[in-house]
């Protein structure tokens, strides 16, 4: 489990983790997240970030400010 990040998403304060148990790098397109408690996986396609399944939590615009976030930490 990595370090927490936090992310601020239409004036909403967002913490999650990035649960992923091998290194990130430029080829990764599966990230799992941690957020609130729920782990959802982040899969890269060719339009941006988007989930693996419908979640309460996460809606599309903030799994892409998510992915965005991940993509800026790492230097994807």
């Amino acid at each position: 489990m990595g370090l927490p990040q936090r992310i601020t998403f239409n004036d909403v304060d967002y913490n999650f983790t990035v649960a992923n148990t091998e290194p990130i790098t430029k080829a990764t397109v599966k990230i799992p997240i941690v957020i609130n408690g729920e782990t959802v996986e982040l899969i890269k396609d060719s339009k941006g970030w988007i989930t693996s399944s419908e979640s309460s939590t996460v809606s599309p615009s903030l799994a892409q400010a998510i992915g965005r976030a991940i993509e800026l930490r790492f230097r994807l």
